[in-house]
């Protein structure tokens, strides 16, 4: 897994190991911006761009910059930079590798400090570098604070506006200081950062404004960084996961390969729980029971094939009833996994039910849905088993849950998840892009997933994915990073093929084995 770090803690944990392994912090710059170069030039070659220009400050984000420059003169390539500050107010290893390239005396640099947008339409003018360009955003680092100037706002919002040019920030897009308030920032195509990747350039708008990520080495590996990172985060890696599922033995039979039962539907949502169940079949599970209202019931045996389907007691809103649950019940001892919740409708009767088959009966249960409305206000009931429940709420849905307004959990994800998961003794799985999932110990994000995922029967696939998994590996959490890496995975073959919004959830269902195959686990 790959270590992710809020900028502070990042700035820290990069002192403490400086000091502890003794080694010269110029010659991580070198690393940094050598390797950083070979990104840049790639855009480069692709684009055919031979014009490079740095906005560069004054602190060792202009300092990797310099580096890039150097490695990259001897390539063809022209660098004009930029200074939004004077030379004279660099310092430390930033001022000792400006000092280098100006001692270069090359032809293929020049040097320029600007103070408003007025500034750089001349020096773009003059240059002849109004297009087909990469510019390289080195103005701040992970350690900025404050506000942006006026005037820096406005150069931003200059570059913005310009067509035909790539643009690619260092370490991360300057002044960005959190996932959410990105307003008068660098719109980049790409995000080259340093060793270890950061919170912000991941989530919610960051990631929108960061662009592609490719994480450049600087000499320290990984496990380095692994003591400093206290808060537990990591994005999950394809290796992670791969046999992650034990094979089928060769005598085995469908009732020893994962058993799952899935409970809901209602009228005008048959498709939820068929998707749901297709997918727990695709995933692996031997075999798959479908528990819905007698009121569905007839449609469903005509839908599905491959999956059992089982009628339960109706109400007089033709959902699920109380009355149903001696034989639900019966269903749930019966399997590896229950999942709860897909298109299950949300009549009081049937949240009682829920409840009640939760406070009850001892199983490994998913809650996805409608089921997880059951618990507002009755949250104490997840508390009480003593299996760990996986909870699979969106943003929405984790509002309504707890309380908490939507805002909130936007700017204080993090924070909110891993204490309910605490709190409640569950596995969160908060659905958005990228999913995370926490245990109120680690948060793990999810890498795969983009947003063709945004429609309407994508989360059943999820759920359906999930709980196959669960069954076929016993573990909860190996369970949900699982469903969520394969889930997303389908969406990113089919948005490589098909674009952002071609998608709908049954396509996701067969590249399940496509993805299978990936991680060795068919």
């Amino acid at each position: 897994m790959k270590n992710v770090f809020f900028n502070n803690d990042i700035l820290e944990a990069e002192k403490e190991i400086i000091k502890n392994l003794n080694i010269p912090s110029i010659l991580l710059m070198e690393n940094a911006g050598k390797n950083s170069a070979e990104e840049v030039l790639k855009v480069c070659n692709e684009f055919g761009y031979r014009k490079i220009l740095i906005l560069s400050g004054k602190g060792n984000n202009a300092g990797d910059a310099f580096v890039i420059a150097r490695h990259l003169i001897d390539k063809g390539i022209r660098i004009f930079i930029v200074s939004l500050f004077p030379y004279s107010q660099l310092g430390g290893d930033a001022l000792t590798n400006y000092t280098i390239l100006k001692n270069l005396k090359s032809d293929c640099v020049n040097f320029e400090d600007i103070s408003t947008p007025k500034d750089l339409k001349k020096i773009l003018s003059k240059n002849k570098i109004e297009d087909s360009f990469v510019l390289l955003d080195a103005v701040f680092g992970i350690g900025f604070k404050g506000e942006l100037e006026n005037r820096i706002k406005e150069i931003f919002k200059l570059i913005n506006s310009l067509s035909n040019i790539k643009v690619i920030a260092i370490d991360t897009i300057s002044g960005l200081k959190n996932h959410y308030d990105t307003d008068d920032l660098l719109r980049a195509d790409m995000t080259i950062t340093m060793s270890q990747k950061k919170f912000y350039t991941i989530f919610n708008k960051g990631r929108e404004l960061s662009g592609k990520i490719v994480c450049v080495p600087i000499g320290i590996p990984d496990e380095c960084f692994l003591p400093y990172n206290k808060k537990k985060i990591f994005e999950i890696e394809k290796n992670d996961l791969m046999g992650s599922i034990p094979k089928r033995n060769i005598n085995s039979h469908k009732y020893n390969n994962g058993k799952v039962f899935i409970l809901g539907g209602s009228v005008g949502f048959t498709g939820a729980v068929y998707m749901s169940s297709i997918s727990a079949l695709r995933m692996g599970s031997g075999a798959v029971v479908l528990g819905v209202p007698d009121s569905i019931h007839d449609i469903l045996e005509i839908k599905t094939t491959e999956v059992i389907t089982v009628p339960f007691n109706s109400n007089l809103d033709k959902s699920l009833s109380i009355s149903g649950f001696s034989g639900i019940a019966k269903r749930i001892e019966w399997s590896d996994v229950t999942l709860i919740g897909p298109g299950m409708g949300r009549h009081p009767e049937t949240m009682e039910l829920v409840r009640k088959i939760v406070s009850s009966i001892k199983a490994n249960y998913i809650i996805d849905a409608d089921g997880i409305f059951a618990f507002k206000d009755n949250l104490d009931i997840l508390r009480k088993q003593k299996n760990k429940i996986i909870l699979t709420p969106h943003y929405g849905e984790f509002s309504l849950l707890t309380g908490y307004k939507t805002q909130d959990i936007l700017e204080n994800f993090y924070e909110l998840s891993r204490e309910f998961a605490l709190k409640y003794n569950v596995i969160l799985v908060l659905k958005n892009s990228p999913s995370i999932i926490t245990d109120g110990e680690y948060f793990y994000i999810n890498p795969t997933g983009r947003e063709n995922l945004a429609t309407i029967g994508s989360g059943d696939v999820l759920s359906g994915i999930m709980a196959s998994a669960y069954s076929l590996c016993k573990n909860p959490i190996k369970a949900a990073l699982l469903g969520c890496y394969i889930h997303g995975r389908c969406g990113d073959i089919l948005y490589e093929k098909f674009g952002c919004n071609s998608t709908i959830a049954g396509d996701l269902i067969q590249l399940i084995n496509e993805v299978k195959m990936e991680l060795d686990i068919a």
